[in-house]
């Protein structure tokens, strides 16, 4: 089994971080290879310590996985118990006792099935891994975890060939939202609001039987009706374990070629000629966002992301850098300006900053602002190469504004524009 140097290099700061910690949670991008990184470090634990090695998933795909990652590198199981943790869970004295438990995708770590297991061996050591180390309404996991092992960033990865070079495209408005349901969006809102979309009525502008995609469909209901119009696959967490099995197994040797699911595919999912995804759910989720967008960025192509739902608007790009932390929470990111400074809810009439269309006061659905509809009606995707963010406020002139509007991708720069250089004066 031969590493990666940066391979080696989180395998052997993870190994030094037990001197002083002994829960490690360790970060490295999606497809960068962690399964394998630690499927080594089991094996020289076991081998050390004659120890017996926990290596828990959420999900039955995942162990699948983890199984050909050990046999392809010719790795015994004698001393290794790969399962998942919702079965383990419930049966916690019936599996040999663990001398290191390894987590897949930590970044759940804080629900009731996983810290039944934490707590039931505190003496054991832990190690999590994750590419998003933060829960899915952003906060951190530093109860769970004592310290953090950071390998290499995913712009590193790209550049040097570990990770597919990308195009994402998104529309140019940056201020699209829907109601709330609890930490995300309420994805019957946003299921019949895409149903009548511009975007959605143009969607095989953005499928290609040459491309093998991913679609993140925001309901089974929508996933469906989709599968159906564009002749693509849908499957969903309903669909029975035999009939899942078939279709990852023909998604992967290329007999489906696009495959539409509901927060099915993500985590751990590795289809490494995937060369396309398209963001139909939007979420407020960090984790859930760039687990999904990564999907395709797998080396030896260039992939593409479409993201007709906005979601770079509210996270960044999915590979940049990020400030984790054990600590602190992750706040999703801001556009930098919007057409609208105030609106007033139509129902308690209080006014409210910004142009979001849920009154954060009373809930009600204030609708659509004349200007969202009529940017709605002339959408079409644009390149997102970078965010410039706060350039906007920095700029004072109109040929300044033009400019960012421009690069943007606008359609009506100079519209846009005058319409920032108004707002400010109402301000004023």
């Amino acid at each position: 089994m031969i590493l990666r140097g940066y391979q080696q290099e989180l395998i052997s700061n993870t190994r030094n971080s037990f001197h002083n910690f002994k829960r490690p949670l360790v970060v490295l991008p999606c497809g960068a290879g962690k399964t394998v990184c630690f499927a080594d470090m089991a094996s020289k634990h076991i081998r050390k310590f004659n120890g017996y090695v926990w290596f828990l998933v959420h999900r039955r795909e995942l162990i699948q996985q983890t199984e050909l990652v050990f046999k392809e590198f010719g790795i015994s199981r004698d001393n290794v118990f790969i399962g998942m943790v919702q079965t383990v869970t419930r049966n916690l004295d019936k599996y040999k006792r663990p001398t290191l438990i390894i987590f897949d995708e930590a970044h759940h770590a804080k629900a009731k099935t996983w810290t039944n297991i934490i707590d039931h061996y505190k003496d054991v050591p832990m190690i999590g891994l994750t590419a998003t180390p933060c829960r899915r309404d952003g906060k951190p996991l530093g109860d769970i975890f004592d310290v953090m092992v950071q390998g290499v960033e995913s712009d590193w990865l790209i550049e040097h060939n570990f990770l597919a070079e990308y195009d994402y495209y998104a529309p140019p408005v940056t201020n699209m939202e829907w109601k709330m349901k609890g930490v995300d969006y309420d994805l019957s809102d946003v299921t019949a609001s895409l149903l009548k979309s511009k975007i959605y009525g143009e969607i095989e502008k953005y499928i290609s039987l040459e491309r093998k995609t991913i679609i993140y469909s925001p309901s089974i209901e929508f996933s469906k009706s989709l599968c159906e119009r564009i002749g693509a696959t849908h499957f969903d967490g309903n669909t029975p374990k035999a009939e899942r099995e078939k279709i990852v197994t023909a998604f992967k040797e290329g007999k489906i070629r696009i495959l539409s699911n509901v927060d099915l595919i993500g985590e751990g999912f590795d289809v490494p000629d995937c060369d396309c995804v398209i963001l139909l759910r939007p979420t407020m989720s960090l984790s859930l966002y760039i687990q999904q967008s990564m999907r395709c960025l797998r080396p030896g192509k260039k992939a593409v992301i479409y993201d007709l739902v906005g979601n770079v608007y509210r996270h960044g790009m999915p590979t940049e850098k990020r400030a984790w932390s054990l600590v602190k929470r992750i706040s999703r990111k801001r556009s930098a300006e919007a057409d609208v400074l105030v609106r007033q809810c139509k129902k308690c009439r209080l006014v409210y900053s910004g142009n979001l269309r849920i009154c954060p006061y009373c809930g009600n659905d204030n609708g659509q602002t004349r200007k969202q509809i009529e940017e709605e009606e002339k959408l079409e995707l644009v390149k997102i190469k970078k965010l410039e963010r706060r350039k906007v406020g920095m700029a004072h002139s109109f040929e300044e504004l033009v400019a960012i509007g421009n690069a943007r991708g606008y359609k009506n720069s100079k519209y846009w524009a005058r319409m920032v250089l108004a707002n400010r004066k109402r301000r004023i």
